[in-house]
């Protein structure tokens, strides 16, 4: 009676272990059809690494901004993936943040602010192209970076055979008199963090197997 007691014991101990494992891994296993917040802010890292098969775009961004004109600009990604036939398919995402000026987005359906960014609604998961509108700050004299992260999605409901890139401009107002720095550059690997939680979900299950089978 004790041992079997004691075997239901460990077996509810794995079960935990196991839905913690899952609960903490689950950011790197899933996509985010209904927009992403700043967790996508170093890339799309739940589908791999960043994609020279596809390339993203801000059209429209002017060389220089003039105080408080609004600018038309297109986010849009172009991607080897194929664009699936079937009615409201995914088939691209991303993930837009500007530190300066106001976006508002043609499509009030297609997008959202989560996070103090701008991304696609599951409905806007749908497109490759999003338009939007920014319109510059009152004040001329500082420089505004834009920074998208872009997804073509292939519509099989996972995150594998995605591909994802990203574009950054650093673009200054008529009365910037200073240097512009370097955009951001986003690396393809994965971070730090998250290869200690990869290994930390491997040798728990390692160690829960071995224990099991005791």
């Amino acid at each position: 009676m004790r041992l079997i007691i004691m075997r239901a014991n460990r077996n509810k101990l794995l079960v935990s272990l196991l839905f913690f494992i899952l609960l903490f891994s689950s950011p790197l296993a899933h996509s985010v059809p209904s927009g992403v917040g700043d967790i996508g802010d170093d890339g799309c890292l739940c589908h791999g690494a960043k994609s020279q098969s596809t390339s993203v775009i801000i059209d429209g961004i002017p060389q220089e901004w003039a105080a408080n004109n609004s600018y038309e600009m297109s986010i849009i990604i172009n991607s080897s993936i194929e664009i699936s036939d079937e009615e409201n398919a995914r088939i691209g995402g991303f993930r837009l943040t500007v530190n300066e000026g106001t976006v508002i987005f043609a499509d009030n359906d297609s997008a959202q602010v989560i996070n103090e960014g701008y991304t696609h609604t599951s409905s806007g998961n749908q497109y490759r192209q999003w338009n939007f509108s920014w319109t510059a700050p009152s004040s001329n004299d500082s420089v505004v970076n834009f920074v998208v992260h872009g997804n073509a999605v292939n519509s099989n409901e996972q995150s594998t055979g995605d591909a994802w890139n990203y574009y950054s401009t650093a673009v200054a107002g008529e009365g910037y008199t200073g240097v512009i720095g370097e955009s951001p550059n986003y690396s393809d690997e994965i971070q730090n963090s998250e290869i200690a939680l990869l290994l930390f979900a491997v040798i728990s299950l390692v160690g829960l197997f071995y224990y099991s089978t005791k």
